[in-house]
């Protein structure tokens, strides 16, 4: 990928990796948005058949994991912990105890869980986002409010 922009790489969804923004809508009636053709790509080059949903701990926004990159993150968080130690309860229930797994039709259609899509406040206008090895599903006016404040941050 090098001598590549990001906008490049981002089109052809970069391999195995999530990049790139995609703009999308959510369908509020349904509760259904249709995950863009570059992720399909990349969730299918992985074997990813199932998704897991969770709410972002860091932004408002909806996290979306292959499962098995998803599983694989989980397992190296808990691996040196005691199932007996109130630290291992505290991060298992925190990374899997509000997930939903889903399986995307062949054209990428899933139904969001509603306490996900408020979360998220999503409303018409949405944006997928790249994140390597996940990508996250944005109401579109707040990513770009995100994404103006880090660059205030730059300056």
């Amino acid at each position: 990928e090098a001598g590549q922009s990001a906008a490049e790489v981002g089109r052809r969804g970069a391999g195995s990796i999530f990049a790139g923004t995609q703009s999308g809508t959510f369908d509020a009636k349904k509760a259904r948005v249709s995950v863009p053709a570059p992720f399909r790509a990349v969730l299918a080059r992985l074997n990813a058949e199932e998704v897991v949903l969770r709410k972002s701990s860091h932004s408002p926004c909806i996290e979306v994991w292959p499962k098995p990159t998803f599983d694989e993150e989980v397992n190296r968080r808990i691996a040196d912990l005691d199932p007996f130690d109130p630290s291992y309860e505290k991060l298992s229930r925190k990374l899997v105890a509000r997930i939903h797994v889903l399986r995307p039709d062949s054209e990428g259609r899933m139904v969001l869980p509603k306490e996900l899509v408020e979360k998220a406040q999503l409303d018409g206008e949405i944006a997928y986002s790249g994140r390597i090895r996940f990508f996250q599903i944005w109401n579109a006016a707040r990513l770009a409010e995100a994404e103006a404040a880090d660059e205030e941050d730059e300056a």
